[in-house]
């Protein structure tokens, strides 16, 4: 097993405060176990939006996912991050409490096939986290946390391990965790030694894109990656691709998200629908919270259901696919 060392966090133990704080986490014993990564995990997905606005409602269209900048729009209350900056600030959190973990990047299927189809560039992140032992003897277990993901993400850490298989948010859900080479591999897969490089961890879940489950013993791939460290520079570079390569996965929509508990141990899922309406998703029960009939409709809903405030007079920078309702003068 490969161990991770000791990393300085980029935030200060009062940024951790008052993180946990923002939580509903204060008194939290800010001691490094399983039961804290969970929990901190989880109640940051209920607190933060997976979200783009920044990209339709503000005249660059940037998404700062630079930790300092994260932990500014988070704490301040204006609204959340997609996958980088949600998990480049876990990052963060993780080390400030003590954790040993680090960063690696995936690419995505797009998620609408059962089948290996044609990987994307990097454009998602998740964190190699491991539980230092209070004998200061080397850690025995890695977990996979992925704070990032838009919908069908892990509702708890995922150990690193073959065929690992974990509860979604609530069932029929679930995840899984195998490893096998990408399908444009040029290596050996007969030889040990190249297959060992070839091999990459995939992630499953057992649901459709609508959320449906899948036939007995079929799962759906979201994402690969493998094992290697990547820096903040890195998941910035990323970044920009994701934020200006033409027809990207975030440029076609504005998305937000956010869990919310949801029975024992369970969680349901707030979305904002393409089709103008504030969704709720909790397991196989599904709720329309809120018909969107304008602009400001939106807006006010962003703001209530997902902790998003957007700045007065954002919405004239909105392209006029994305518009509900009349476009306001041109800025």
């Amino acid at each position: 097993m490969v161990l991770i060392k000791a990393t300085p966090s980029f935030y200060s133990a009062e940024q951790l405060d008052a993180y946990l704080k923002c939580i509903g986490l204060e008194n939290l014993s800010r001691e490094p176990t399983l039961e804290n990564l969970t929990r901190v995990s989880q109640q940051h997905l209920c607190r933060f939006a997976f979200e783009n606005t920044s990209m339709q409602y503000t005249k660059s269209g940037f998404v700062d996912v630079n930790p300092a900048a994260v932990y500014e729009r988070f704490l301040s209350g204006k609204g959340g991050s997609y996958c980088f900056g949600h998990s480049l600030f876990m990052l963060g959190m993780l080390r400030a409490i003590g954790y040993r973990a680090y960063a690696t990047a995936a690419r995505s299927t797009g998620g609408m096939s059962t089948e290996f189809l044609e990987f994307s560039q990097p454009r998602h992140i998740v964190l190699f986290v491991q539980i230092p032992r209070a004998d200061g003897s080397p850690p025995q277990e890695t977990y996979v946390v992925d704070v990032g993901v838009n919908l069908m993400g892990p509702a708890r850490p995922m150990l690193l391990r073959e065929g690992e298989v974990i509860l979604g948010a609530a069932p029929p859900e679930k995840h899984r965790l195998i490893k096998a080479p990408m399908p444009y591999s040029s290596l050996e897969e007969t030889d040990e030694e190249s297959r060992a490089v070839a091999d990459n961890w995939m992630y499953q879940v057992n649901l459709d894109t609508r959320g449906k489950l899948l036939p007995e013993g079929r799962w759906r791939i979201m994402f690969a990656f493998g094992g290697e460290e990547y820096s903040v520079r890195d998941f910035e570079a990323f970044s920009f691709v994701v934020l200006y390569k033409p027809g990207g996965i975030l440029n076609d929509r504005i998305m937000a998200s956010r869990w919310e508990p949801y029975g024992d141990g369970l969680f349901a899922r707030l979305v904002l629908s393409k089709r103008h309406r504030v969704m709720w998703y909790g397991g196989e029960e599904v709720r329309t919270l809120k018909e969107l009939h304008n602009e400001q409709d939106r807006i006010d809903a962003l703001r209530e259901y997902f902790g998003i405030s957007i700045e007065e007079g954002g919405e004239r920078y909105l392209r006029d696919i994305f518009m509900i309702g009349p476009k306001p003068e041109t800025v």
